[in-house]
């Protein structure tokens, strides 16, 4: 369909349908514009044309625009006014800087680079040769206990010291993982692979967090092939199955 307006007193067009409403767009025809098309039977304003907006009801505010903080700079501004990429928020301001970075292949602030299988593998190996040295020592204090029981004939003491030792075992991993999880957000593994656990926003997981994940991870390591581990090889993000229940995400630092 085409149209027609009027301007200084001439009939302007056929217009196709694109060019019209590129020409509303630019203020060109307004709303007391004169206008004509093949379905009118006269010359009509164009605002009687156009459906009115429905007038605000007495006393209703208009919802306030949701602000979020730019991924690079820090600054807070309405999320309308920004750019996303892969979740990550950009002010106006940073974007050709964002955007430059994104060119050159460099870590970009407020994305996620997730950790894979490998270097997760050589953080817990490295965890647990810190662990293995810990118990080594707490091994040997028991084993001096259990000489002493055995040589006093006491098969009840004996069996008590290899439960305390197994006991102090599982205390010490669980603090470990625990508290350099829940204080730095990785243990020393981790940090060696310069390794982040973080919540699925980014936020870091807190000691509660931590204390589920630790137990949510005796899961992913059952004698099932550690399939709970191997979820890590397939997965986008890159999480295990202790990953997935505790809603956390493993990635790189920069």
């Amino acid at each position: 369909m085409q149209w027609h307006y009027a301007k200084d007193g001439e009939s302007v067009g056929p217009l196709e349908v694109a060019e019209f409403d590129a020409l509303v767009a630019s203020g060109e025809v307004s709303a007391a514009t004169l206008v004509w098309r093949p379905d009118l039977a006269e010359w009509t304003p164009y605002g009687k044309l156009v459906p009115a907006a429905p007038a605000p009801q007495a006393g209703a505010e208009t919802p306030p625009a949701k602000e979020t903080a730019c991924s690079v700079c820090g600054n807070v501004f309405a999320e309308d006014d920004m750019i996303t990429h892969q979740g990550a928020y950009v002010c106006a301001g940073c974007k050709p800087e964002f955007f430059q970075r994104l060119k050159e292949g460099a870590e970009l602030p407020g994305i996620m680079n997730y950790a894979g299988f490998w270097i997760r593998f050589v953080a817990k190996f490295v965890d647990g040769i810190i662990l293995g040295a810990v118990n080594m020592v707490v091994s040997v204090a028991s084993a001096a206990l259990g000489l002493a029981a055995s040589a006093a004939g006491s098969e009840k003491a004996m069996f008590a010291v290899q439960a305390v030792l197994f006991l102090v075992q599982i205390a010490i991993q669980a603090a470990y993982t625990v508290f350099f999880l829940g204080r730095f957000g990785a243990t020393p593994g981790k940090m060696a692979c310069r390794l982040k656990v973080v919540r699925a926003s980014g936020d870091p997981i807190g000691y509660g967090r931590a204390f589920g994940r630790y137990f949510a991870e005796l899961l992913s390591g059952m004698p099932t092939l550690c399939i709970g581990y191997l979820m890590i090889a397939f997965d986008d993000e890159k999480r295990g199955l202790h990953d997935r229940i505790c809603d956390t995400r493993v990635i790189r630092r920069g």
